[in-house]
C-alpha cells in the first residue's frame, strides 16, 4: 500500500520452521560502496558484536559453527551457565550473508536483522528481521523490509520501533507488526551507493552520510560526510557538521567510520589510517566539526580500532583491537582501554588470529568483532568466533568477557555451541 512518499509492507508472523529455506545460502564476502571515499564494506556471516540483555543477565552472539556448515546466533545465561542455539543458518554454499543479533528495549525477545544478496534481484540484498523470543509468550515473526543495505548497519529502536536506513529509512512496529518505509527529507535525492548509516545513543538517532561540493579552484567535485540527526517527527536529516576529504588528510587519516559514539556534547570516531598506518580517534562537537585527534598509544606494533565505548565518567574509551603478531600472517585481538586526554592505553589480550592484515580483514574485524559493555559498566564482552575456517584454535572460538573490576583483567571464556539446538552448561560468571 502506498501513501505519497510512504511504502507499507505488512508481514504475517511466521513459524521457526520457515527458517529452513530450501534455497542454497550464501556466506562470506558482500560489495557495498558508501560514504567518504567509498567505504568498503566486506561482510563475513555475522556484525554487530555480543547483544547485552537490558539486565545485563544474558547476551547475545553470533558465531560460525565450521564443523558443522552453519552460522547461527546464541544466547548466554549469566546465572545458569547456559548457552543455547536460538537462529541459525546453513551455510554450505558460499555466499553473501549477514547476521545482527540485538534485544528489544524491554529484554523479552531476541532481535536479529538479515542480509543476504538473492541471485538475479536488486543490486542490495534482502533484508530482514527476526523476533525470538526469550521471555515472551508470542511465537517468532519474521518482518521482511526488502532490498536495502540498512541491515548491515546499527538499527536502533526508539518507542516501539526499529530503523533502518539506506537510500530510504524503513521501520518495523514491534506492536502492530506493519513495516512501512519513508524517503528521507533531503535537499536531493540520495544516489545509488549513497547510503545514510544510523548510531543510536539514549534514544537520539544519529547519522552519517555522504555529500559532495564544488571545489572552487578545481574542476570537480570534493566529497566528504555529513554528520547530525535523524528528526523522526518529520523524517529530515538535521546536518551538525560536514568534515571533507582535504580535512582528513590534514589529519593523517583517510577515512572516517561511519558510526559515532558521543558522550556529552561531542562524538568520538574512528580516523582509518592510510595504508599500514594505525588508526586514530577523531573528535567532533556540533557545529564546529573535528576539534582533535588522538593517536592512542598501543605500543610499537601498527594497530586498528573497531569500535569505542565510553566510560560513564567519560575518563576512559574502551576500544577493540587488531594488532599484528610477531610472526607472518598472524594477528592479535585485544579490549584497548584509552585515556582520551593522551597517555598510554592498557591492553588486555582475547585471542590469537591466523590472517594477513589487508583492507578486507581490517573491514571484517570492523563489523563483526566489536566489543560491548554490560549496562552496569562492569564487564566488556568480545568475541572472535564470527571468523571462518582456519582462522582461530578451537579455544578461541568463544565468547569472552572481562571484569573491569579486576585489576588483572583475567578473561572468562563462554564455548559456543556445539549442536546447534542443544543447550550446553558452561561455567556460572560472576555476577
Amino acid at each position: 500500500m502506498s501513501e505519497g512518499n510512504s511504502t507499507r509492507y505488512v508481514s504475517p508472523a511466521t513459524s521457526s520452521q520457515s527458517l529452513g529455506r530450501e534455497s542454497a545460502r550464501w556466506l562470506h564476502v558482500i560489495l557495498l560502496v558508501v560514504g567518504l571515499a567509498g567505504w568498503m564494506i566486506f561482510i563475513v556471516a555475522c556484525v554487530g558484536g555480543p547483544a547485552w540483555s537490558p539486565d545485563g543477565s544474558q547476551i547475545l552472539f553470533a558465531y560460525r559453527d565450521v564443523e558443522n556448515s552453519r552460522t547461527a546466533v546464541a544466547l548466554y545465561d549469566r546465572a545458569t551457565g547456559a548457552v543455547s542455539t536460538i537462529l541459525t543458518e546453513p551455510t554450505t554454499k558460499e555466499g553473501e550473508l549477514a547476521l545482527y543479533p540485538k534485544w528489544q528495549n524491554d529484554g523479552t525477545r531476541a532481535l536479529v536483522g538479515i542480509y543476504r544478496i538473492i541471485p538475479g534481484g536488486s543490486s542490495y540484498g534482502g533484508c530482514e528481521l527476526i523476533s525470538i523470543p526469550v521471555k515472551s509468550s508470542l511465537p517468532l515473526q519474521v518482518y521482511n523490509l526488502g532490498f536495502t543495505e540498512g541491515c548491515l548497519f546499527s538499527y536502533p529502536q526508539v518507542n516501539g520501533k526499529v530503523y533502518f536506513a539506506g537510500e530510504d529509512l524503513r521501520w518495523v512496529d514491534l506492536e502492530t507488526g506493519e513495516v512501512e518505509s519513508q524517503e528521507f527529507k533531503l535537499p536531493a535525492k540520495l544516489s545509488e551507493f549513497n547510503g545514510v548509516a544510523l548510531s543510536e545513543h539514549d534514544g537520539q538517532i544519529y547519522y552519517q552520510r555522504k555529500v559532495t561540493r564544488n571545489v572552487s579552484d578545481a574542476d570537480k567535485e570534493e566529497e566528504g560526510s555529513e554528520v547530525g540527526q535523524l528528526q523522526l517527527e518529520n523524517f529530515t536529516l538535521k546536518p551538525s557538521f560536514t568534515f571533507w576529504a582535504r580535512d582528513l588528510a590534514a589529519l593523517g587519516v583517510q577515512d572516517a567510520h561511519p558510526i559515532l559514539w558521543p558522550h556529552g556534547s561531542g562524538v568520538a570516531m574512528i580516523g582509518v589510517g592510510k595504508d599500514g598506518d594505525s588508526d586514530k580517534i577523531l573528535f567532533a562537537e556540533e557545529n564546529k566539526g573535528i576539534v582533535r585527534a588522538l593517536a592512542p598509544d598501543l605500543g610499537a606494533r601498527p594497530y586498528k580500532l573497531g569500535n569505542l565505548i565510553w566510560s560513564a565518567d567519560g575518563r576512559t574509551l574502551y576500544a577493540s583491537a587488531l594488532m599484528t603478531g610477531e610472526q607472518k600472517d598472524a594477528l592479535e585481538y585485544w579490549l584497548a582501554e584509552i585515556p582520551p586526554d593522551g597517555g598510554r592505553a592498557r591492553l588486555t589480550k582475547i585471542a590469537s588470529i591466523r590472517s594477513e592484515l589487508n583492507a578486507d580483514f581490517e573491514t571484517i574485524f570492523r563489523l563483526g568483532m566489536p566489543i560491548s559493555m554490560s549496562p552496569d559498566g562492569r564487564w566488556i564482552a568480545a568475541t572472535p568466533a564470527v571468523l571462518g575456517k582456519g582462522t582461530l584454535d578451537d579455544h578461541d572460538r568463544a565468547l569472552f568477557l572481562i571484569d573491569l573490576r579486576d585489576s588483572a583483567r583475567p578473561l572468562q571464556r563462554v564455548p559456543i555451541p556445539r549442536q546447534p539446538a542443544a543447550a550446553v552448561p558452561v561455567p556460572k560468571v560472576q555476577q
